[in-house]
């Protein structure tokens, strides 16, 4: 199992329920050592501080709490930093936007379809060691990422559906 300061870092994403194989190559042995700055660990600490799956945009409001003229190149470039380094992992679902997360545990999503929230959901992640080669098209598989969809309470609420409350 591929760990990173002792937590699990493996990954598991499927878009619309269809399991996707990825070789990213973000399990790392060694994890590339970068300089850090002041910008990117206020970035990390905006995105474990909102702690609900934030997008970009989200992550800019956040971190101008704290330097008011950080730009969104900025902070884009330092969420795609912290992705490379294995600090945050990337949900992308319905719709364009691509949301971040800090928790590197296996773990499944769920995102929904009026709104674009994600949330974490509780339910078993797959083994991906259980797939085979041959099962995966030839593929080594290094990670899964599993996000449900449906409609939120919120969004459900607002169009009056059953199983609002």
């Amino acid at each position: 199992m591929p760990e990173v300061d002792g937590v699990d870092i493996s990954n598991f994403c499927t878009i619309f329920g269809i399991i996707t194989i990825m070789n990213r190559g973000i399990m790392q042995t060694e994890k590339i050592s970068r300089r850090g700055s002041k910008q990117k660990s206020i970035v990390l600490n905006a995105v474990r501080t909102l702690c609900n799956h934030p997008t970009a945009e989200d992550v800019l409001f956040k971190a101008r709490e704290q330097i008011q003229n950080i730009s969104f190149s900025t902070v884009y470039r330092n969420l795609g930093i912290l992705v490379d380094e294995g600090d945050l992992i990337t949900i992308s679902g319905t719709g364009s936007e691509v949301h971040y997360d800090h928790v590197l545990k296996n773990h499944c999503h769920i995102q929904c379809r009026v709104c674009g929230k994600v949330r974490d959901v509780n339910f078993p992640a797959v083994d991906f060691k259980e797939i085979s080669e041959s099962d995966a098209s030839g593929f080594t598989v290094d990670g899964v990422c599993v996000t449900f969809t449906g409609t939120c309470r919120q969004c459900r609420a607002k169009q009056g559906t059953k199983g609002a409350q």
